[in-house]
């Protein structure tokens, strides 16, 4: 019956309802103990030896139906017995809690023990559901003659039976652990879960007493043999998963909430989410999705099966309301293991799905993380109510190594805990704040000086205006405004790092070519110039037009493409920098053959090829220039180390910014150009030395002819 605050607090009605309940409590478990000894009896009829084939197989028919009938009897007394069992935890944690409960407070507590009969129920509900289940798979039984002991048959019982039952959890919760969660909120809280756990265990017992009981009464006439899963075990598999889901899980663990309180309908929706594309992620067996950004690390990781489903059902919000069952759970588990691509047989609701695999998967497949085993328990006496006074509760002995792997899983193993460190925010701000404004200065000097308004200085300009771009839409629109949505971020971020990477094939493939050529970058004219850019744009347009829209296609068509349109972006930027590595080992290569061929021909040279600094910029700009910067940035992205140390290298990522901008503007050649035309806005009729040439390549060609000159007078 519904209990309201009225009834309870009439001390004639509650006292004859509670008593009428416990008093069909107890004829229930009367009927189930009863139901156990007919089928003792019925035990005698069964007559195994000297009978042919045909009789045993008529027995073993016989039987089949008996053992699936006493099932059936069992559930359906256990499904009337959870609805009692539920009803019956109001009037009783009234009686004995909250009798004593002022007028003010009784609504409150009437609200939060009502939520602690549906956590009471939501648990039984397991129990029956996993009742049933059994009374339908004893009808598949095998039964054949056992030739080492004649007369005696062979149960063979498939995966999915009543041995599977015992795995179920002794306990309601950990009720220690809710009591201190919701003391302030419920003060009463360590008695209603208290009794709540009484309830459960004695129910719990009750159904375990079955399925011992069956087996004991005929392990003399029949030996059993279980179904061994000797399949493929994926407990050391790695997948990727969502990021926000495995956040919430890690959250979760290490700051669970009370179970009473009012959760927001937006909390409620983002566990429900977040159950539902845990469990995509479980059945697509992603195993590795390539990360392309840092935006890509913070939206995919990859986690180990086993610490996965430790995770989700060691939480206490995103499994909590979903009922514990073993047999659904071990078929969908079952069905995950051995046919990854057999969808249909994944026949649970994807709400629950990752719930209930993950206890089976924990029972089944990772035993060094499960903190239960059927075998191993120790007896608790419950004096707490005359129901239980006389009855003994088998609880899961926690020893010291679980609860030692428990601390141990989660303080070292759980490292996805914090993907930001929000006391680096400020930091992490005025690293970008550098970057942004480095960035637009090297820009702004490249479009000012006419010097470097060639060929190669417009394809660096438009490598910069690239990562301008692309720092605006993932550190500022992105990351401070939370537009747009996380896929279609990645999607944009990895785009413009491909096309950075080919604005640095083109100039590269420019370097090559000049030196091949013997050509200096500023022969070329001005309108020779912009023609020969505009088709650069064109040659670097179309590659990178053909991968996004391929990559595009592929993600926005079905999720499970998407590692596929992770690869082909990244597959393009391995390509690009290959390229450029190529052209610097092309460069190289002319460089010593004609070193060699001036040894050859015994042409000395006294004058060094760079200065230390020279040579330090020089390698910092090839750094930059092949690209190499990038593919290390992935690949320690791609090891997905201590979450932290990721954060670490984006920060160091905002960095390029000013070393762009020393080495390409703060150099000996660009820096004096600049210095003067600023000192010419001052001083318009001031003109330097040399400032008649024209650019930067002239003057060190005038500088090397007068270098010659010298040499030569001094050797007449």
């Amino acid at each position: 019956m519904e209990w309201n605050i009225t009834t309870l607090q009439r001390d004639d009605l509650r006292h004859d309802v509670v008593s009428q309940s416990l008093r069909a409590v107890r004829r229930i478990t009367r009927a189930v103990v009863a139901r156990e000894r007919c089928e003792s009896h019925r035990l005698r009829i069964y007559k195994w030896r000297d009978l042919n084939k045909t009789e045993l197989r008529a027995q073993a028919a016989v039987f089949r139906e008996r053992l699936s009938s006493h099932w059936r009897d069992v559930s359906q007394l256990l499904s009337l017995g959870a609805t009692h069992f539920s009803q019956l935890l109001v009037p009783l944690a009234f009686e004995h809690v909250g009798n004593h409960t002022s007028d003010q407070q009784l609504h409150g507590w009437m609200k939060d023990v009502e939520r602690v009969k549906d956590m009471l129920h939501t648990k039984i509900t397991g129990l029956v559901n996993d009742a049933q289940c059994v009374s339908k798979q004893v009808e598949h039984y095998e039964l054949e003659e056992d030739k080492d002991r004649p007369g005696r048959l062979i149960v063979r019982r498939p995966l999915l039976s009543e041995r599977l039952l015992p795995y179920q959890p002794w306990n309601l919760s950990s009720h220690d652990d809710f009591s201190a969660l919701c003391k302030e909120r419920q003060p009463e809280a360590s008695q209603m879960f208290s009794l709540a756990d009484t309830l459960y265990a004695y129910y719990r017992f009750n159904r375990y007493t079955v399925a011992v009981y069956v087996d004991m009464l005929y392990e003399d006439d029949f030996k059993t043999v279980d179904e061994e899963w000797q399949l493929e075990d994926r407990s050391s598999a790695t997948l990727s998963v969502d990021t926000d889901c495995v956040q919430l899980l890690a959250n979760a663990l290490d700051h669970p909430t009370c179970p009473l309180e009012d959760l927001r309908p937006e909390t409620i929706q983002q566990r429900l989410q977040c159950r539902e594309q845990l469990w995509g992620d479980v059945v697509q067996r992603w195993p590795h999705i390539p990360v392309t950004s840092y935006l890509a690390y913070t939206q995919r990781v990859n986690v180990n099966l086993c610490l996965l489903a430790w995770m989700a059902v060691n939480s206490y919000s995103i499994c909590q309301g979903v009922p514990f069952s073993m047999i659904q759970p071990v078929r969908d588990a079952r069905c995950y293991f051995d046919s990854p691509d057999d969808q249909s047989c994944l026949e649970s609701n994807a709400t629950d799905a990752i719930c209930s695999v993950s206890r089976a998967i924990l029972l089944l497949k990772c035993r060094d993380f499960s903190s239960t085993t059927a075998s191993d328990n120790c007896i608790i006496y419950y004096p707490f109510i005359e129901l239980y006074s006389s009855s003994s509760i088998l609880y899961p002995k926690l020893t010291e190594e679980t609860l030692n792997r428990k601390n141990r899983l989660k303080n070292d193993n759980l490292k996805y805990k914090d993907f930001k460190i929000d006391s680096l925010k400020p930091l992490e701000i005025s690293f970008i704040l550098v970057n942004i404004i480095f960035r637009f200065s090297t820009a702004g000097v490249y479009m000012y000086l006419p010097q470097l308004r060639n060929l190669p200085g417009k394809i660096l300009l438009s490598f910069q205006i690239t990562c301008i771009i692309q720092i605006l839409c993932s550190e500022v629109v992105y990351r401070m405004a939370g537009f747009p949505d996380i896929p279609t971020a990645v999607l944009v971020d990895s785009a413009l790092t491909l096309l950075s990477c080919i604005w640095l094939n083109s100039f590269c493939y420019q370097m090559y070519a000049c030196v091949r050529h013997l050509r200096l970058p500023n022969d070329l004219l001005p309108a020779e110039v912009s023609k020969l850019y505009r088709r650069q744009v064109l040659y670097v347009l179309m590659p990178w037009s053909i991968v996004c829209v391929a990559a595009v296609a592929l993600e926005k068509t079905s999720k499970y493409y998407l590692i596929h349109s992770r690869v082909l972006v990244l597959v393009g930027i391995c390509l690009s920098v290959a390229f450029n590595l190529v052209c610097f080992g092309l460069v190289g290569y002319m460089y010593l053959r004609n070193r060699y061929s001036m040894r050859q021909l015994k042409i000395v040279d006294s004058n060094k090829f760079a200065s230390k600094k020279q040579c330090i910029f020089m390698s910092v700009k090839a750094v930059i220039v092949t690209g190499i910067g990038v593919t290390v940035r992935i690949g320690f992205h791609e090891a997905q180390g201590i979450a932290q140390f990721v954060y670490y290298v984006h920060l160091v990522t905002m960095v390029q910014g000013p070393v762009l901008f020393v080495c390409f503007v703060c150099n000996g050649t660009t820096l004096p150009i600049l210095k003067n035309r600023i000192l010419a806005w001052f001083n318009p009729t001031n003109i330097p030395a040399g400032g008649h040439l024209c650019s930067a390549a002239e003057r060190n060609l005038a500088r090397r002819n007068n270098e010659q000159s010298l040499v030569t007078e001094s050797s007449l």
